[in-house]
């Protein structure tokens, strides 16, 4: 009896799934070819444009400085003098005494004054009793003409050495050219010194006589 039951319920569930599942074909073709409904757009919608602001600029305080000071003006620099390379002077010395030199510690015996004569008299080389000693010769400067054109020469000179070593009574003997070099060698030989001639072992005036020569190199 309760099998039978059982067997009854089973059909009964069986019959009630398969009704539904018929039901449910039959509606779904109903459900497939239905239009949807579409929403009606009333009202047009601008378009909208996002825009990004700088945000304003603050105005930049000025700093006000103080007045520059007036520059004065100043001369434009002079251009570099240009250097004149100026020759090497070569300016020898011949001191025309024609005497033998003596060392300084020969010792000669002293003649009685009455011996010597006049003393105020000039001599010369051969009169002495030993040869003239150049302390201080000075070369004169060479003629800024002559060296410009390149011009040489010589001066002969003919001058007395005083008691005390000075030069006096300067004579141009002469001159190759002439009067180019006269005067720059009687004021360099104006300045010599030298260790007076002596007679007697006595100082005495002295004629002397030297060839001033003026070359370029």
């Amino acid at each position: 009896m309760a099998v039978t039951m059982r067997i009854l319920n089973q059909a009964w569930f069986l019959g009630m799934a398969l009704v539904l599942n018929l039901v449910l074909f039959s509606l779904l073709p109903l459900l497939v070819s239905t239009n949807p409904v579409r929403p009606e757009i009333d009202e047009m919608l601008l378009p909208i444009t996002l825009m990004h602001l700088k945000p304003p600029e603050l105005p930049v305080k000025k700093k006000i400085e103080p007045p520059l000071p007036p520059v004065r003006k100043q001369p434009p620099p002079k251009p570099p003098a240009e250097r004149m390379v100026s020759p090497k002077l070569s300016l020898p010395f011949e001191l025309n005494t024609s005497l033998p030199a003596a060392s300084d510690s020969l010792s000669l015996p002293v003649m009685p004054p009455s011996d010597l004569g006049n003393l105020d008299s000039i001599f010369t080389s051969g009169d002495l009793d030993s040869g003239l000693t150049t302390l201080v010769r000075i070369p004169p400067i060479y003629p800024i003409g002559a060296k410009n054109r390149g011009i040489e020469g010589w001066v002969k000179v003919r001058f007395i050495v005083n008691e005390d070593g000075s030069v006096s009574n300067i004579n141009v003997v002469e001159s190759k050219p002439k009067k180019i070099f006269d005067d720059a060698v009687l004021r360099s030989v104006s300045v010599w010194r030298f260790k007076p001639g002596r007679v007697g072992g006595v100082p005495v005036k002295t004629w002397a006589e030297t060839v001033v020569r003026f070359n370029l190199d």
